[in-house]
This record gives C-alpha cells, sequence and structure tokens, in this order.
C-alpha cells in the first residue's frame, strides 16, 4: 500500500484521520494502524474509504492499496 498518497487523499477530501475513523466504524488508532500499514484493510474497509474519498478509478485503487 501507498501510505503517502492515502494520506493526501484523506487530507485533500477535507478529512483527518480522527474525523475519517467513525465514518469507517473503527477506532482512530485502528485507522491509523492500517493508514500506516502496520494493520491490513478488509475489502468492505477499502470500498467504504473509496467511497468517503471519492476514488473511482480502478487503477488508481489499484494503485493505492495494492503492491
Amino acid at each position: 500500500m501507498r501510505t503517502n498518497i492515502l494520506k493526501g487523499k484523506i487530507v485533500s477530501a477535507g478529512y483527518t484521520q480522527r474525523t475519517l475513523a467513525p465514518l469507517l466504524n473503527m477506532s482512530e488508532n485502528t485507522l491509523s494502524k492500517k493508514v500506516n500499514g502496520q494493520t491490513p484493510f478488509d475489502t468492505d474497509d477499502v470500498v467504504r474509504l473509496c467511497e468517503l474519498l471519492n476514488i473511482v478509478d480502478n487503477e488508481e485503487k489499484a494503485y493505492i492499496f495494492l503492491q
């Protein structure tokens, strides 16, 4: 996963990890671990995150979330 790009997408969408975590039904600590690559995102998390961040292009999704 490309953590720096994901962090940039979060900021450019107007979120912080604190404001985004409840929208993903997880704690800020859990989201932080996922964003920093310490814990993997599951498929449902990625789908919801992409919806919230308006990431619609499949190639962009793959570039951010797949190595």
